[in-house]
């Protein structure tokens, strides 16, 4: 069995608990299981990023930033995860209510694998974590 780690940084706790919540149905239909870690502003996931080395064993596989938070927004978290060198082969979501195409065009521009619209059902959901995960079909 495959683990795989994901990194959520949401200040809105119901969306990380959707975003569990369908990995958890996720691994009843895949051979794998997922660990989650939260932070629910942009301050913690940098200050925690920023102790973690190369080597760490509990960098994630894949780190998903929604965009409107508190202090330090998604935009801002990402330009500063991607300065750390530790962090460069991690892939980097935007996933929130506000990814619309300027966004998208913004996010790629400071180093994001990709931007998605927050999804509205859980098939959506298991969809865009499959991709953030590289999991097969």
């Amino acid at each position: 069995m495959s683990d795989r780690h994901i990194c959520i940084v949401d200040d809105d706790k119901d969306d990380i608990f959707l975003m569990s919540t369908s990995l958890k149905r996720l691994e009843s239909k895949t051979a794998m299981r997922f660990r989650v870690s939260a932070f629910y502003n942009g301050q913690d996931a940098f200050d925690y990023f920023s102790t973690v080395e190369k080597h760490d064993t509990d960098l994630p596989d894949c780190i998903s930033l929604d965009i409107n938070m508190p202090g330090i927004d998604g935009m801002e978290l990402l330009r500063r995860l991607r300065e750390m060198n530790h962090l460069a082969r991690v892939p980097i979501y935007i996933v929130s209510t506000t990814a619309n195409i300027k966004t998208r065009r913004q996010a790629l521009s400071y180093g994001a694998n990709g931007a998605f619209a927050k999804p509205e059902t859980i098939a959506d959901m298991q969809a865009m974590q499959r991709e953030l995960l590289a999991i097969p079909e």
